[in-house]
């Protein structure tokens, strides 16, 4: 009974972690809109260690927990995301721009492009929709 008590309270701790942009995974994908008339930033992260979707909150500096992917479906995006060339397509910035950012091993390797139709490649496109598709399920859910 008095481990239960100890135990309890960590395992409490534990599932509230909260995020940071300092204390996010090295393993991640940054996607989303930016620009426009107000220059408005809409962006969700993607950990893919785990498959935590987070939304970052450009009003409040937060970060806040969309939801979490099932093991299959990270590994369907991870598959996804390894077919993107993040290194040979070119950046096609406009006004409002769809944003796709891996970040890995310290190295940060964004593609931009100006609205859906215009991606680098037709694996950004696809990603980069079926992601929106998956916040708006999650966000349906809470």
């Amino acid at each position: 009974m008095r481990l239960l008590s100890y135990l309890l309270p960590a395992l409490l701790f534990l599932g509230c972690q909260k995020y940071t942009i300092d204390t996010l995974p090295d393993n991640r994908l940054h996607f989303g809109n930016a620009g426009g008339y107000t220059g408005e930033i809409r962006e969700y992260i993607l950990l893919l260690n785990n498959g935590r979707v987070l939304f970052n909150n450009s009003i409040t500096g937060e970060l806040e927990k969309i939801g979490k992917l099932k093991k299959e479906e990270l590994a369907v995006f991870l598959a996804e995301i390894d077919k993107i060339d993040f290194k040979a397509a070119a950046n096609k910035p406009a006004n409002r721009n769809t944003v796709l950012t891996r970040y890995s091993d310290g190295v940060a390797q964004p593609l931009q492009w100006s609205g859906p139709k215009n991606a680098p490649s037709k694996e950004a496109g696809a990603c980069f929709q079926a992601l929106m598709a998956k916040v708006r399920a999650l966000r349906e859910k809470s």
